[in-house]
């Protein structure tokens, strides 16, 4: 058998890294962040803790890493609508899509919610997703902006802060929360 080359031990360290980051996440979002154990994450993930500590130097390098992988998907929503919303039509497709990706990974947006109510996670947390948060909030400001809204910045916070709620009792309640019926109703009052 022939020694692996550097492309094939890239390759395996890739995969080890996206499993970790895989296994952090829903340990993340079902034990909190505080709560759980890079010695948890390690034995879940199928590796010692100190090749653990070989891929992320502390529980909050690599809860950094989980909220990146996370944000990539965001990230792919964010570049539909950076151009900005012209109209209804193109607000109610940004408003859908925005849900479709919740949907899609739900694991993530439970650890999103979870980290919100953490301290110990909150400044990190911050630091990460804040930046990115003020950049979609002024997408939707202006919009509103050019219907002439009076106050747009405060009409995209409560957009904001309805579709965090919305997202929220999805999250909390599942199959069960009659999300479209209520993004049908959110679409109406905002559009």
């Amino acid at each position: 058998m022939a020694p692996r080359t550097a492309k094939q031990y890239e390759e395996i360290k890739r995969k080890k890294s996206s499993l970790i980051i895989d296994t952090a996440l829903l340990r993340f979002s079902e034990d909190g962040y505080k709560s759980t154990s890079m010695q948890s994450i390690a034995k879940e993930a199928n590796v010692s803790k100190g090749n653990l500590y070989n891929y992320f130097e502390s529980k909050e390098a690599l809860l950094e890493s989980v909220l990146r992988y996370g944000l990539d998907q965001f990230s792919a929503f964010y570049e539909q609508i950076s151009s900005g919303i012209s109209s209804e039509k193109k607000f109610e497709h940004a408003i859908r899509s925005n849900f479709d990706m919740i949907k899609s990974n739900k694991v993530f947006w439970k650890l999103y919610f979870n980290l919100i109510s953490q301290p110990s996670a909150q400044l990190l947390f911050t630091k990460i997703i804040g930046p990115f948060l003020e950049e979609y909030m002024k997408v939707f400001e202006t919009y509103f902006r050019k219907k002439g809204d009076k106050n747009p910045a405060v009409t995209a916070l409560l957009l904001g802060s309805t579709m965090d709620g919305v997202s929220l009792g999805y999250i909390m309640m599942g199959e069960m929360y009659p999300l479209d019926d209520i993004i049908d109703q959110l679409i109406e009052k905002f559009k």
